[in-house]
């Protein structure tokens, strides 16, 4: 069953409307369209997104169904597991170099690295436990990246930066 995001999203696509114009028009923000689009039930309040489906001319929902669309899971952590992805940032810890995956909420049908087109990781490769934020899994202590630079590049780390930055 498609989500209420996803067929909100589809209904914009159709009436070749941006995130940006319809956002403008219902009094919302980009951002927080985009998220809903993407899963995130929470960003939008019932009444902006009665103001969407008025807007598409979909039938609104019930309290029932914005009650079932709040309840299911806001999406899987995902990160690029090639280390040479530069979604994936070289931070020094002491004399050490690691790499801190750029860790977010997965977009529905999202498989591959924007950056990169590496398949995503969805689990830790040692153990499978869900992804936290940060460089290594919190159940086993597995770095996620393998891989990292022996030695700082700031130059990279620059690169990765403005790449991250970009995405925000």
């Amino acid at each position: 069953m498609k989500t209420l995001g996803s067929q909100i999203r589809e209904a914009r696509l159709r009436r070749h409307l941006s995130q940006s114009a319809l956002a403008r028009q219902v009094g919302c923000k980009q951002s927080a369209l985009s998220m809903y689009e993407g899963g995130r039930a929470a960003a939008l309040s019932a009444e902006t997104v009665g103001k969407l489906c008025a807007a598409l001319g979909l039938l609104p929902p019930t309290e029932a169904e914005l009650a079932e669309e709040a309840a299911r899971p806001q999406g899987t952590r995902v990160y690029c597991p090639n280390p040479d992805c530069p979604s994936n940032l070289p931070v020094r810890v002491g004399e050490s170099v690691v790499l801190v995956p750029h860790g977010h909420l997965a977009q529905e049908g999202e498989v591959h690295c924007a950056w990169c087109g590496e398949v995503l990781e969805r689990a830790c490769p040692e153990c499978g436990a869900p992804l936290n934020a940060g460089a290594h899994c919190v159940r086993c202590g597995a770095a996620y990246l393998a891989g990292a630079p022996e030695h700082f590049d700031a130059e990279r780390a620059a690169a990765s930066e403005r790449v991250l930055a970009w995405s925000r």
